[in-house]
């Protein structure tokens, strides 16, 4: 068993697609007038709040709209979920004395009001958001960030997550990297050979 698991949560530990695209559809709609799809925005799980913009021509270096975004998701809480499985898997790695930790592009403000609300923040002993970094996924610096800070070499480190970012950051820090099918889209899975399908799987890993 790996000494030290770290989590993505979107599509990993919690199921927010619904809700984080149908936040981003209103703020699109309202404030640039940009009438999108649902189904057509799935690019965007993943991504970084200022790239999602970039892809419609909209510059927001600011971070204005990506603000605009998170307040809407808000408006969609009951589509949220912790997916099932998660609690036992972590209470059985933390019964194993696995390190815990997070790698997110959330925010920090993000984070405080998702995973807390949630009642999972007390699992994991690091927490590293697009707040801590210079460069967030798909480039390594996070998993790198948190295995330093954790004294985990990378040889000792799984990374779970569910999309093509998750996967290249994994591979570019050299952590071993397990997809989370019950969160990824179909399309992830040839893009690297760790498929779980449920999360209880970590521990069998």
């Amino acid at each position: 068993m790996h000494k030290l698991v770290i989590f993505d949560i979107d599509g990993t530990l919690l199921d927010t697609e619904v809700a984080v695209l149908k936040g981003l559809q209103k703020c699109l709609a309202i404030h640039h007038n940009i009438e999108v799809d649902l189904k057509d925005l799935t690019f965007a799980v993943g991504m970084a709040g200022d790239e999602v913009f970039s892809h419609f021509g909209v510059d927001d270096s600011k971070g204005i709209s990506y603000k605009k975004w998170i307040g809407y998701i808000d408006n969609f809480r009951n589509d949220i979920h912790i997916f099932d499985g998660i609690v036992p898997t972590l209470d059985k790695l933390q019964e194993e004395n696995v390190k815990l930790a997070i790698a997110t592009s959330k925010t920090r403000f993000e984070y405080d009001t998702t995973v807390e609300s949630f009642g999972l923040n007390h699992y994991f002993d690091y927490v590293v958001t697009i707040d801590d970094v210079k460069k967030p996924k798909p480039n390594p610096e996070p998993l790198l960030k948190i295995c330093s800070i954790a004294n985990v070499d990378v040889s000792d480190a799984l990374f779970l997550g569910d999309t093509e970012f998750d996967i290249k950051c994994a591979h570019d820090a050299h952590v071993d990297f397990g997809l989370a099918m019950w969160g990824a889209h179909e399309e992830c899975a040839k893009l690297c050979d760790n498929h779980f399908y449920k999360p209880w799987d970590v521990i069998d890993f």
